[in-house]
C-alpha cells in the first residue's frame, strides 16, 4: 500500500515540476485524478467482493462445525465428559 501511494505522490510530483503550461498541467491533473478515482472506485468493489465471499464462506464453516460438534456430541455417552479411563501407577 505504501508503494503505491509513493509511486502516485511521485507521478503528481513530477507533473507538477515539469515544464507545461498552467492550463495543459490541470487538464493533465484533472485526468489523472478521474482515472485514479476510477481505479480506486474499481478495487473498492472488488474489496467488497471478496469481503462478502469471504464473509459468506466463513458462515458455512461455522455452520458446518456446529453441525459435527452437534453430531459427535450427540454420540457420545451420557455421564463423560471425555476424560476418557485414568491408569494408576
Amino acid at each position: 500500500m505504501g508503494f503505491v501511494l509513493g509511486l502516485l505522490l511521485g507521478a503528481v510530483g513530477a507533473l507538477l515540476y515539469a515544464p507545461k503550461a498552467g492550463d495543459n498541467m490541470r487538464e493533465e491533473l484533472q485526468l489523472r485524478a478521474d482515472e485514479l478515482k476510477k481505479r480506486a472506485d474499481e478495487l473498492q468493489r472488488i474489496a467488497q467482493k471478496i469481503a462478502d465471499d469471504v464473509s459468506v464462506k466463513g458462515r458455512e464453516v461455522i455452520e458446518g462445525a456446529k453441525k459435527e460438534w452437534d453430531s459427535a456430541g450427540s454420540g457420545r455417552s451420557g455421564g463423560t465428559s471425555g476424560g476418557g479411563a485414568s491408569k494408576s501407577s
